[in-house]
């Protein structure tokens, strides 16, 4: 197995498995303080959070694609919940692969949640930035995604404590794993024509000073899924779960209680 996993076990029983996909260009470490949150708020709940290659606790792949990445994540699932159901969960980057996933495997998702991402792919404009930001990373190394990234990380009122860490998780990326997870969004399949045919209850989440995928993109988006529900968080940006621990874990505490 190339992808790299923690897991967090639950305090009782397990209810729920909960499998945690990323943002670029962050790692697993992302979902800590939400983690911590969400175990506060139900003691049944088991997490697996995933680092995608070049990140956190993964080796640095050159090469890589999303639509690859379903058949390793269901190795990992596998070995950690035995066949039992999960909630799946991705944030941004984490949403393209959380889609991909689904795709490939909707007999294993109990629930999926999607966060501050999209189902379109990128337009031919935004291949060639992500491109040139490929290439500007590789020469320049993290501070090219700090420019380009902090500023939509975070607002004036961020959590300090929170915006620094933000900053600090941005510049310990990998500049080859920053390269590669840019042209791996830039291949990424359309996944807007899978929306209606998704059955799983969904739980949709955007933050409504998030720049980068709009609240009214995310919630046209839970529209054309049959049993989608959707949650703004009020104040928050692009990396909602991070910079709103306490409200975006009240969310999918929630949702797990719907689903059951």
């Amino acid at each position: 197995m190339f992808l790299h996993s923690r897991f967090l076990p639950s305090a009782s029983k397990p209810e729920h498995i909960v499998v945690l996909l990323h943002a670029f260009p962050l790692s697993s470490v992302m979902w800590d303080r939400m983690a911590a949150e969400l175990q506060s708020l139900r003691d049944d709940t088991a997490l697996v959070m995933i680092d995608f290659p070049g990140f956190g606790g993964s080796p640095v792949r050159p090469k890589w694609n999303l639509a690859a990445i379903p058949m390793e994540l269901r190795g990992i699932i596998e070995r950690h919940t035995r066949w039992t159901p999960i909630t799946l969960v991705g944030l941004s980057m984490g949403g393209y692969a959380a889609l991909e996933f689904y795709r490939m495997n909707s007999d294993m998702v109990r629930g999926l949640v999607l966060s501050n991402t999209r189902a379109t792919p990128d337009s031919e404009d935004e291949k060639r930035n992500r491109e040139v930001f490929a290439e500007d990373t590789l020469e320049r190394g993290a501070d090219a995604a700090l420019e380009r990234l902090y500023s939509n990380f975070v607002t004036e009122e961020t959590d300090p404590e929170i915006a620094i860490d933000l900053r600090t998780w941005i510049s310990a990326a990998k500049p080859a794993s920053i390269a590669a997870a840019l042209r791996a969004m830039a291949e990424r399949g359309d996944s807007s024509k899978l929306l209606p045919l998704i059955t799983a209850p969904t739980l949709v989440i955007s933050g409504e000073r998030d720049r980068m995928m709009r609240s009214t993109t995310m919630r046209a988006m839970a529209k054309k899924i049959e049993d989608a529900s959707f949650v703004e968080l009020a104040g928050a940006s692009h990396i909602a779960a991070a910079e709103k621990p306490r409200e975006w874990a009240e969310a999918l505490a929630s949702f797990l209680e719907r689903i059951g």
